[in-house]
């Protein structure tokens, strides 16, 4: 009786924590666009305030010399330890880049690390092909996010190869050299930063118009690229740097955007009929897979709230009348 007691709580705390995503999508509406040159930036508004948490980021946490990272045992392409030696929560995005030790990596996904956490195995992908030899213990935290279309490879295939492939991909696209195929070489080339500058320049005081943004999708061409939500402003303020340079990668080989107003609302609504399925986390919270036949995406879900949530829609889900395809309201109709 006990145990059926406690795996009807477990599904009461899941089913609550399912249905904060809902609320979230319920109570943001999607805000007039900025745009500069290949890059369309439409703002997510939230109705109401939904979280006042203040989250620690890796950033903030890396300052203080709280965060400890390092191989796991002699070392795993796919996998690190990390240790939190701070007095509160630190919150690390999916994409963060770390570097050093065997070879340079990114985080997997969206991490909630405890106080004195100890040290926690955390899921990585290589963003550095061609090394592994140690040339630090430790890993040092990047304070950059990867490009967007190696975020959007790892979601939508998880495959360690796809990664790999985009970022050769990109640098080979954009005459970007490496000897090792890091991905952080698409960030130091010096050309690539004068070009990111002047995106960040445009777009930087976008999180600042409204304290009640509190994410964005991003389009470039006829493509949606991201779709990124957070807990509150104060979270994407923080990470809106970082973010921006991601997103400027996609924009710098990309063309000016079609997309509109109306089709990014039709994604929006279209995605409170995702697929979600709890997969755990390493973390505190829960994380959530979002699956749809339109595209893929996770959230990490603490305490009532949506800490942050990405989703990247599939690329050939824009008709040439820049509407959603015909299959993905379709999939709406069968969900409701």
């Amino acid at each position: 009786m006990k145990k059926l007691a406690i795996l009807i709580i477990a599904a009461v705390l899941l089913y609550a924590e399912n249905d904060v995503i809902s609320t979230y999508l319920d109570n943001i509406k999607v805000g007039d666009p900025v745009e500069y040159k290949n890059l369309k930036i439409f703002p997510l508004i939230a109705g109401k305030t939904l979280s006042l948490q203040n989250y620690i980021t890796m950033d903030e946490a890396t300052d203080k010399n709280w965060l400890q990272i390092k191989e796991l045992g002699s070392g795993n392409v796919n996998s690190v330890q990390i240790k939190n030696n701070g007095s509160s929560m630190v919150f690390i995005l999916t994409g963060e880049m770390i570097s050093g030790a065997k070879q340079d990596r990114m985080l997997k996904e969206d991490v909630l690390l405890p106080s004195k956490s100890g040290w926690i195995e955390v899921p990585v992908y290589c963003v550095e092909h061609g090394r592994w030899t140690s040339v630090s213990a430790e890993f040092k935290s990047e304070k950059l996010l990867v490009p967007n279309a190696v975020r959007q490879a790892a979601k939508l295939s998880e495959s360690q190869a796809e990664v790999w492939d985009e970022i050769a991909s990109s640098q080979d696209h954009l005459g970007i050299a490496s000897e090792t195929r890091t991905v952080r070489a698409n960030y130091e080339d010096a050309e690539m930063q004068k070009k990111i500058g002047e995106y960040t320049n445009k777009f930087e005081k976008l999180p600042s118009l409204s304290k009640s943004t509190i994410g964005v999708v991003v389009s470039t061409g006829d493509r949606i690229i991201c779709f990124d939500l957070f807990a509150n402003n104060s979270l994407l303020s923080k990470y809106w740097k970082k973010l921006l340079k991601s997103y400027a990668m996609d924009g710098i080989s990309g063309e000016k955007s079609s997309i509109d107003k109306g089709t990014i609302e039709s994604l929006c609504e279209a995605l409170t009929n995702t697929r979600q399925v709890s997969r755990g986390t390493a973390g505190k919270g829960e994380t959530f897979e979002l699956t749809a036949d339109f595209g893929k995406g996770s959230a990490l879900v603490y305490q009532s709230a949506v800490v942050h949530m990405d989703f990247f829609p599939t690329e050939n889900i824009i008709d040439n009348d820049t509407d959603l395809r015909l299959d993905l309201r379709r999939d709406q109709r069968i969900n409701q």
